[in-house]
């Protein structure tokens, strides 16, 4: 089973034409409230593909949560492990998009920084992997550095998908870990920022640098690199197209496929993702994923069940 760590939020996606001025006025012409946060999106992916996924991530004792534990449960997500701060609010995050699809967060991170270590480790091996925001802030880094120490220790498969401000300091966590990451993913900026970090002994065994529409570039250890296509679509909002492509990659590495069928499947999760507006709501299930194939004239993979 995939377990992710990672942030659970309230998104607030605002469609609009530009960013104003400092004390200027500007008007949004769309307003979409959804399910979000890296860690949710992720595991959405997941089961929205018919996969098994456990979240781990902390929300606030609140409305707000009850309804985006009620949705992910619904969604075949693994919730029983959820932890609720009893003072800090569940996360939120306004999301302005220019008419480009390029996103911008505005995040109240609330009661996910307070993530702890789980009481209980699970006994039947799995991967873990860890979203950047996880790993930006105390206590929650530190919680997160342990379930990635622990998860080694136990022989689990491991992986991290870098966001802005993790890239410049990634370095330090990897060194904390008794072994190199099976996978770590980010896009161009995090990986430019994330360069030189990356000592012996500690570099992942495959580096994923995902380029959008271009598709992705996988890096091996000893500098060998793939490119693989990906795919145009009218983009509406890139909020969840990382993160969803992310633990759809790494979901099928666990699954045993090859390179080249986990990008193309990542790739077309995330260009779907890309095509619709909001958080965790825009994310494809199994039938428009097969849709989207037989359109390119290309076949599901065999561990993509359907559901609902």
């Amino acid at each position: 089973m995939l377990t992710v760590v990672g942030d659970i939020n309230v998104d607030l996606s605002l469609a609009v034409a530009g960013w104003p001025a400092v004390g200027g006025d500007t008007r949004a012409h769309t307003a979409i409230w959804s399910h979000g946060g890296t860690g949710l999106n992720a595991a959405i992916a997941v089961t929205n593909l018919g996969g098994a996924c456990r979240l781990w991530g902390r929300v606030g004792a609140d409305a707000v949560a009850d309804g985006v534990k009620s949705w992910a449960y619904e969604r075949g997500v693994d919730v029983s492990e959820l932890q609720v701060d009893p003072i800090i609010p569940t996360g939120l995050c306004v999301i302005p998009v220019v008419p480009d699809g390029e996103r911008t967060f505005l995040s109240f991170r609330g009661a996910n920084v307070t993530w702890q270590y789980p009481t209980q480790w699970p006994e039947t091996p799995g991967w873990l992997h860890v979203c950047g925001h996880a790993l930006i802030e105390d206590p929650q880094r530190h919680n997160s550095v342990r379930a990635l120490q622990q998860a080694q220790h136990q022989g689990w498969r491991t992986s991290i998908d870098l966001c802005d401000p993790l890239a410049p300091q990634i370095g330090a966590i990897l060194a904390q870990l008794p072994g190199p990451l099976d996978c770590l993913l980010g896009n161009q900026h995090e990986m430019d920022a994330a360069q030189g970090q990356f000592h012996q002994g500690a570099c992942p065994h495959l580096i994923v640098t995902k380029r959008g529409a271009a598709g992705a570039r996988l890096t091996y250890p000893d500098g060998r690199t793939q490119d693989f296509a990906g795919f145009v679509v009218d983009t509406q909002d890139t909020t969840a197209c990382g993160d969803a492509f992310a633990s759809t990659f790494v979901w099928s590495l666990a699954h045993g496929a090859e390179s080249a069928s986990a990008c193309t499947l990542a790739n077309a999760v995330g260009a779907l993702t890309a095509s619709q507006r909001g958080g965790a709501t825009s994310i494809p299930e199994t039938g428009a994923v097969q849709t989207f194939y037989a359109h390119h004239q290309l076949s599901l993979p065999h561990w993509v069940k359907m559901v609902r």
